[in-house]
């Protein structure tokens, strides 16, 4: 089974035990002035140990004075660098596993906090995180391509199998290729050869340094996305041509230019597996150096196929093994079925901004695996109930049984998943169903019973005794009691109630109340061509889903905009009538009213509580997870659900 992904590859004079790489990523697991830690070579270690056949670490600071992008980024700036490079190498290599660094400079992007020496760019730009880059000079250009050479002999001197230069992704070297942001007019403007002057000085400063046979990749953005200005895969073939002409060992294949709403690097939930997988194919045919490629890779049997249909000769993801970390062992060992796959949720980045450190929605233990204790079996088959079969209430279900608790799980209502049937119900969001039977076949397999279309009373949990009984009873609607006509009109309806399918109109005029994930997703399924409807999103804030991560709501806003719905913001809610409702701008006060067949409210949610804050006379250990904690994503339930069953210990 998977023959072709558990082929040996080669990478120049470099083999690899099978065609699987986990892609470059940042975690920010360092410390201090970018000194490798514990908590980064664990974190590495643990998906060497799950069995893929190279790890690209993440983004490494070349040089210092206007490198840095992150405050815990690791570094190769210094010789100081090339014992703890060492150190992590010694712990991957038993694992039959291999190992690149990733250098680059993040140009304007850099944080003008951390770099003594100012922000640097191809031209002069604004910078992504404030203040001005200055365009780099010659002399400049000249410094950095050394960098880039030297930091490179440290990793090789540190034990690393090879290098990847991060020439994608609009940072520096990517801003020299790219005519949205090129605008010289010297030898490194101008023709597209003059614009890979750059990059041809660093691929032949790193020869230069650790000498011909040592294994060089470059990430290449081969299509920007960004419009009529942005370069094309025509372009990006050319640019991967001179690599192979310089001498470069292989190419990894990216896509995505500046902040479009098109221009993804990291792709939303809605992206399909191998959507860009003809990027990949484009630079194989062109070339006859091996080729690395990511697409929204899930699935061994996807990859497989893309292996087996000459799309490229290794599949990248890094997703995929926050996820799973054992994701290739599992598909090795024919148990592709366990797999817990990426939804692309896009946690890791938003939680990333929030912790300041690598996490996945999915896997409590990303991030921190130097820290986490593996779950003890010491349950002893005490009972443990679970209330609510949402993705908390499934998870611990789950972890619990694992530590040999008996656990059963209830739910009031007829299907497991809780808030994820809403959730998959809308529009592109096809994944969330694989996170819903994971989580089922986990259950399944651990010995939990499910007991559905059933709500317990404080009877009958009193009765069972438990060890421990775990809330997660979820969330129900908000609805704003403080709004004139809101309570009991029937004019009104949730989001809630047009996800689960209780309300279906079609034809009508809709106005839908607050512009979050929910009441966007929402407005994409109202909107719909065959639904005939008329959407106007009401927001009281001044810009679209305020809270949520730009990738997200941008997938959503393009297609909503194709489908002409009107987003009206600085407009509060005050009345809703028999047929219209009445609102004021929320910064002048100003008075509007506006006739409508529906008014959907989209207004956050809060524990629903059936049982109350907890009852500690029914079971002394009742804990609160997830939505019946606090309203949240699947992060938050997952980690809650975590937590919770980490913290079931014996007097």
């Amino acid at each position: 089974m998977y023959e072709n992904l558990r082929a040996p590859g080669k990478l120049g004079t470099l083999t690899l035990k099978n065609r699987v790489v986990m892609t470059a990523a940042s975690c920010s697991l360092s410390g201090e002035g970018g000194r490798m830690t514990e908590d980064m070579i664990a974190y590495y270690e643990r998906r060497a140990k799950g069995g893929v056949g190279l790890i690209i670490t993440e983004m490494v600071c070349v040089e210092e004075e206007t490198g840095q992008l992150f405050p815990k980024e690791l570094s190769a700036a210094t010789e100081a660098s090339i014992p703890e490079f060492r150190a992590l190498s010694q712990r991957i290599h038993p694992y039959g596993t291999k190992i690149f660094a990733q250098l680059f400079h993040p140009g304007s992007n850099g944080d003008p906090k951390l770099n003594a020496g100012g922000l640097l760019s191809v031209s002069e730009a604004k910078g992504k995180k404030k203040g001005m880059a200055r365009e780099a000079t010659e002399e400049d250009l000249s410094h950095l391509a050394d960098c880039f050479g030297r930091a490179a002999l440290r990793v090789l001197e540190g034990g690393f199998d090879g290098v990847e230069v991060h020439a994608a992704h609009h940072y520096l070297i990517h801003s020299f290729l790219s005519p949205v942001t090129n605008h010289r007019e010297d030898a490194f403007g101008g023709s597209l050869e003059n614009r890979a002057r750059f990059l041809q000085m660093i691929v032949a400063s790193i020869r230069q340094y650790c000498g011909p046979d040592f294994p060089l990749m470059v990430r290449v953005s081969l299509e920007e996305y960004i419009g009529v200005n942005g370069y094309h895969a025509d372009t990006g073939i050319k640019i991967c041509q001179m690599l192979e002409r310089w001498g470069v060992d292989a190419i990894n294949v990216t896509a995505s230019g500046t902040n479009s709403k098109l221009s993804q690097s990291m792709e939303p939930i809605t992206y399909l597996q191998g959507w860009r997988k003809h990027l990949m194919r484009a630079v194989k045919r062109s070339v006859s150096i091996p080729v690395c490629g990511v697409s929204v890779i899930r699935d061994p049997a996807f990859a497989e196929q893309l292996l087996e249909e000459g799309y490229t000769d290794f599949v990248g993801s890094v997703r995929a093994f926050l996820a799973d970390p054992d994701w290739m062992k599992k598909a090795e060992a024919g148990e592709e079925d366990r797999i817990v796959r990426c939804i692309s949720c896009m946690s890791c980045l938003e939680m990333h901004y929030k912790l300041g450190r690598i996490s996945c929605a999915l896997n409590p233990e990303t991030g921190v695996e130097h820290l986490v204790a593996p779950l003890t079996s010491d349950g002893a088959g005490r009972k443990v109930l679970v209330l609510g079969a949402g993705p908390a209430g499934l998870e611990a279900a789950y972890l619990a049984a694992q530590r040999g608790f008996s656990v059963t799980v209830y739910e009031k209502g007829e299907t497991p998943g809780g808030q994820l049937l809403l959730a998959v119900a809308a529009p592109r969001k096809e994944k969330i169903q694989w996170l819903i039977d994971s989580l089922l076949q986990r259950c399944e397999r651990a010995g939990v019973t499910l007991r559905c279309s059933h709500a317990p009373s404080m009877e009958e949990l009193a009765k069972e005794a438990p060890y421990a009984i775990l809330d997660a009873t979820g969330a129900i609607p908000r609805l704003p009691g403080h709004i004139e006509g809101v309570q009991g009109n029937p004019l009104v309806c949730t989001a809630a109630d047009v996800l689960a399918g209780r309300v279906l109109p079609k034809g009508e005029s809709i106005v839908v109340v607050g512009s979050g994930m929910t009441g966007l997703e929402t407005a994409e399924l109202l909107s719909e061509r065959t639904r005939e409807n008329a959407v106007v999103i009401l927001e009281a804030a001044p810009r679209i889903a305020p809270g949520a991560l730009g990738s997200n709501r941008n997938v959503v806003t393009v297609q909503l905009e194709t489908q002409q719905v009107v987003f009206m913001l600085n407009r509060r809610l005050t009345k809703v009538g028999e047929d219209r409702i009445f609102f004021c701008d929320a910064q002048s006060g100003e008075e509007y009213e506006y006739p409508c067949d529906r008014v959907v409210l989209a207004l956050g949610t809060r524990p629903e509580l059936p049982y109350g804050e907890g009852r500690g006379d029914v079971c002394q250990r009742w804990i609160r997870m997830g939505d019946a904690k606090q309203p949240g994503k699947i992060w938050h339930a997952i980690h809650d659900a975590y937590d919770a069953v980490q913290s079931l210990g014996f007097e």
